[in-house]
């Protein structure tokens, strides 16, 4: 009999240590930093990725 209680005893402890790990890494994990922000959209530049069209007469000079 004395076998089967010694055998509880380390079962029960095994268990202790385990359920007490699982908690003390559930209480110490360090929380997640926040996702980056987008980058905002530069200004002077367009967002699908063609040139700047120009304004009408923009460096078109003409000497007569």
């Amino acid at each position: 009999m004395q076998l089967g209680s010694f055998r509880n005893r380390i079962i029960a402890a095994a268990l202790l240590g385990a359920v007490g790990s699982i908690v003390a890494v559930v209480l110490n994990r360090r929380p997640q930093p926040p996702a980056p922000a987008p980058e905002p959209p530069r200004l002077g530049y367009s967002r699908n990725g063609s040139a700047p069209t120009p304004l009408a007469g923009a460096g078109t000079e003409t000497t007569r």
